[in-house]
């Protein structure tokens, strides 16, 4: 049976991206987080299992290179990244996009209280928002949209 991380790294591979021992071990560390992953904690992590000195921006440039490969989801709204839900699981069997290399639409809600994360697909939502972006002329740049509220758990 093939891991999250094999997975993950099987399809970096593929594309052609370089996993270096520093970018696995960052992927190590979020697939070990839950909920928003801050740059901040993944940096401490990092130091606390090297011997020397790590420099924030590698952290942030580690992060940013999964966030690429579609592991990962950049918020700007919460200063953090999530681990996308695609990346935890095999999609193969119910989910169905035609190019496989785009990055899907997600709606990601996160717990103010807790900082759990739900990442929602929401197809058809999807596709209204895309049309009614497309009417206005207006492109996007990323799609996913970013909802704070309570989790069920912490009302």
């Amino acid at each position: 049976m093939t891991t999250i991380k094999e997975k993950i790294l099987a399809q970096a591979k593929h594309d052609g991206a370089q996993v270096t021992a520093l970018r696995e071990q960052v992927l190590d560390i979020i697939l070990q987080s839950s909920g928003v992953i801050k740059a901040y904690n993944v940096l401490s992590q990092m130091q606390q299992q090297s011997e020397g000195v790590v420099a924030p921006p590698t952290a942030y440039r580690a992060l940013d290179f999964w966030a690429e490969q579609g592991v990962l989801h950049k918020i700007a709204a919460v200063n953090g990244y999530v681990l996308c839900s695609h990346a935890q699981h095999d999609c193969s069997t119910h989910c169905h996009n035609e190019d496989e290399s785009a990055h899907h639409s997600a709606f990601i809600l996160v717990c103010t209280e807790c900082g759990a994360v739900d990442e929602q697909t929401l197809s058809k939502e999807w596709a209204a928002l895309r049309a009614g972006v497309a009417a206005s002329g207006f492109s996007l740049k990323e799609e996913h949209v970013v909802l704070t509220g309570v989790c069920k758990k912490c009302q």
